[in-house]
């Protein structure tokens, strides 16, 4: 049932009304006015600060059909209102946090726990947009081959609580800090040949990833930290700068771990007799794995997936790809468990 406070503010939609309004609509994705009740000016997915540093606005993300669209066009219909408050309320004090150098921004987000809340809201933000997004294209270039949607194939049931969570401000829902999900803040190597930049997600796996210049986000969006738990051991291993491909390698770990969590926290909305609106988060006693043979996909297949297009003209490319697919090449660790550090490759 979609809740409507006395003022006329839409507090929580179901999930029928958020799908037909918000996922297949056009309203705005955070109050829900429609394009002829209020002035709209759409929000960037990616900040107009972060396109402007890292001057993308005409450079192209890859689509999950492998079509190329341009970051300056890449937009989610937004009112002009709201889209003032995400640039005041996230935007503005998130640009601040990710200025912060490696160490900084770790002392930040480990001595006040306001700015991790901060840092996950705007992670929430960017994963539901770029899928909010995928409802415009189609999955075949060739509309001949069919003219289904790519945001089609995705569950939204799930995407549900992540479109309550970003409407945290604007419904002043009070969260609980268990629906806080798994954050990794790596270095990255900084060289004249590696891209500053990098972003990713998987949408399955509820995960995403983006790299600024010397550090390197990875947040979980639906686990409560199940994640970390099972893969804390593996990160404290590290002990230097990443590359992009090991960058990689621990997102999917990440997300190979997400999926395959046996036991899954329960989101949800609840409103006191106060009529205060609260999100809350069952979680379970222990993180720990389905049967190896019950899971869907390989860490190997998963590497593959988010590594093939970074390997260019080298010998023996469709053994070495071959390879990591097999789950016969690694990037992080050797075989005996220490971190492989590449800083003095480069």
């Amino acid at each position: 049932m979609t809740i409507i406070d006395k003022d006329g503010k839409i507090l929580f939609y179901s999930f029928e009304d958020f799908y037909r309004r918000i996922v297949i609509g056009s309203d705005c994705f955070i109050c829900g006015a429609s394009q002829d009740s209020k002035k709209f000016n759409n929000e960037h997915i990616l900040p107009d600060w972060l396109l402007t540093k890292y001057k993308l606005h005409n450079k192209t993300i890859t689509l999950a059909n492998a079509a190329q669209f341009q970051y300056g066009r890449y937009t989610v219909p937004c009112c002009e209102e709201c889209n003032s408050d995400l640039g005041k309320n996230i935007e503005i004090p998130v640009s601040k946090l990710l200025k912060l150098s490696y160490s900084e921004i770790c002392q930040a987000i480990t001595t006040d726990q306001s700015n991790l809340h901060l840092l996950f809201k705007w992670l929430m933000l960017i994963f539901f947009k770029t899928h909010l997004k995928d409802t415009e294209f189609n999955w075949n270039l060739d509309p001949r081959k069919g003219t289904g949607k790519i945001g089609e194939t995705y569950d939204w049931q799930d995407m549900h609580h992540i479109h309550c969570m970003i409407r945290k401000d604007y419904t002043n829902a009070i969260v609980d800090t268990n629906t806080i999900g798994s954050i990794f803040i790596v270095p990255a190597i900084q060289h004249t040949s590696i891209e500053p930049f990098d972003f990713t997600d998987n949408t399955d796996g509820k995960t995403i990833m983006i790299r600024l210049d010397e550090f390197c986000v990875i947040c979980v969006l639906n686990d409560s930290c199940g994640t970390y738990s099972l893969f804390k051991d593996d990160i404290a291993k590290i002990k230097g700068a990443l590359t992009p491909f090991q960058l990689r390698e621990i997102f999917t770990h990440v997300v190979y771990i997400n999926l395959n969590l046996k036991e899954r926290p329960v989101y949800y909305s609840q409103f006191s007799e106060n009529a205060e609106y609260h999100i809350k988060a069952k979680i379970p006693e222990t993180a720990e794995l389905v049967p190896e043979e019950e899971r869907q996909i390989t860490h190997g297949e998963l590497l593959y997936h988010y590594c093939k297009d970074m390997i260019g003209p080298v010998e023996n490319k469709k053994t070495i790809l071959n390879e990591i697919k097999m789950g016969k090449r690694r990037y992080l660790l050797n075989d005996s468990g220490e971190f492989i550090n590449h800083s003095k490759d480069l």
